[in-house]
């Protein structure tokens, strides 16, 4: 994929979650168009800071994309992925003992899953960028 095609999927997912953003805000529900419309504007200041930095970086001559750090991210990608799979059997297995006690929606569950995993892999990535 070129840079002009990972440009254009870029903006297009932007478009997207701007556009459900501004009909949530205004048509179903504005907490979550709030939201929604901070992400993208979000996501869309971490890609400038991103693409100014690594055109910093080329100016002085230097490989922004150099293979540490992507040995770095597939280290803990991985690590991430074998905890997350740790995690999961154990949620099913705690699950599967305490289930009469125990009411939880599945939707809360799934979003405390994934909080969890994302967290994990932010503490691998950083464990591996200080031990490598």
């Amino acid at each position: 994929m070129t840079n002009v095609q990972r440009s254009a999927v870029f903006f297009i997912t932007i478009a997207i979650l701007a556009g459900l953003g501004v009909w949530q805000l205004l048509y179903v529900n504005p907490g979550l168009g709030a939201g929604l419309i901070g992400a993208t504007i979000g996501a869309s200041v971490a890609r400038y800071l991103k693409q100014k930095r690594i055109k910093e970086l080329q100016a002085k001559g230097l490989n922004p994309y150099d293979e540490r750090a992507f040995h770095i991210a597939g280290k803990a990608s991985y690590a991430t992925l074998v905890s997350g799979i740790l995690l999961a059997a154990l949620v099913v297995l705690i699950g599967s003992i305490f289930a009469p006690v125990m009411t939880v929606n599945p939707f809360d569950l799934l979003g405390y899953c994934i909080a969890i995993v994302v967290l994990l892999y932010v503490v691998f990535y950083y464990y591996y960028n200080r031990k490598l």
